[in-house]
């Protein structure tokens, strides 16, 4: 596998896209977000690195919340700083995303991978949205890497993946993909009504969907749940249990005559484990 392979632009890589769903009829995507770097539960990342290592996907993408940066925020106030967050840096949390997320998720496939924006990723992406006191800290982080990129400090170029900070991308002009900003529990109703189309959103850490059907077509969206630890909340009291759902979406498109049609579907990881594809898969299998 090469790892320099060139990147491709926006558009070159949407036009190799369609290509291949016409050349092959069928393109198969597995959409997980809100990893939270520091707070990544490896286990359950591990669990998708099994499903992608027996199973053929012609995308991976990770829609948003790759980094958390819980201190370049204007809510540290909230946090609770042993647990998780004892031994914390940007820059450690930057270096175990690279290694602990994206290196083995690289090595699990072959499939293209998008990197997309969610809220925590903007508190380095977007630094006027910072105080005084935050921005301290990310110059820090920029120092460092000697970048103010994101994608550059997580060596995407060289990992292979495709960075995409558009708010909203859409597959075939038929599903979209958006980190989201709603969070209450009816976001995907809310967000299907927004969109008036197909879609998946991550945010909300949740697993819920939404269905609609009128005379032009049925609409579907999804939460994709999330891959960070629901055990553990740096923001919550102990023994307080966030309702959060580990677990990732797969969206399958595929040509019916002159039309591009897909089957949408949410999976749920409980404990590093999940059943996909009539397969009992297990964080421990290598």
């Amino acid at each position: 596998m090469n790892l320099n392979r060139p990147r491709l632009s926006p558009n070159e890589f949407n036009l190799r896209q369609e290509k291949k769903l016409w050349d092959k009829k069928l393109y198969s995507v597995m959409i997980f977000s809100d990893v939270h770097g520091w707070l990544a539960d490896l286990r359950t990342l591990k669990c998708i690195n099994n499903i992608l290592k027996d199973n053929k996907f012609d995308e991976v993408c990770i829609n948003g919340d790759l980094v958390d940066m819980p201190f370049l925020s204007k809510h540290t106030q909230k946090l609770y700083m042993d647990g998780i967050l004892n031994g914390y840096t940007e820059i450690g949390e930057i270096d175990y995303t690279v290694e602990q997320v994206l290196k083995p998720l690289r090595l699990s496939t072959d499939a293209e991978i998008r990197i997309r924006i969610g809220n925590h990723d903007e508190r380095i992406t977007k630094p006027n949205l910072l105080g005084d006191k935050q921005l301290k800290n990310l110059a820090i982080l920029y120092n460092n890497f000697q970048t103010t990129k994101l994608e550059e400090m997580l060596q995407l170029e060289a990992l292979g993946m495709n960075y995409d900070p558009s708010d909203v991308f859409t597959y075939f002009d038929i599903f979209d993909v958006t980190h989201g900003l709603k969070l209450a529990k009816n976001a995907a109703e809310q967000n299907i009504k927004d969109y008036m189309s197909s879609g998946s959103t991550g945010h909300t850490h949740r697993l819920n969907s939404k269905y609609l059907t009128n005379r032009k077509a049925p609409y579907v969206w999804l939460e994709s749940g999330c891959t960070r630890l629901i055990s553990q909340v740096e923001y919550l009291p102990t023994g307080v249990v966030a309702d959060w759902q580990n677990g990732f979406v797969t969206v399958h498109f595929w040509v019916d005559g002159d039309k591009v049609r897909f089957f949408a579907s949410p999976h749920i990881i409980i404990d590093g484990r999940c059943y996909y594809n009539g397969v009992v898969y297990d964080f421990n299998k290598s």
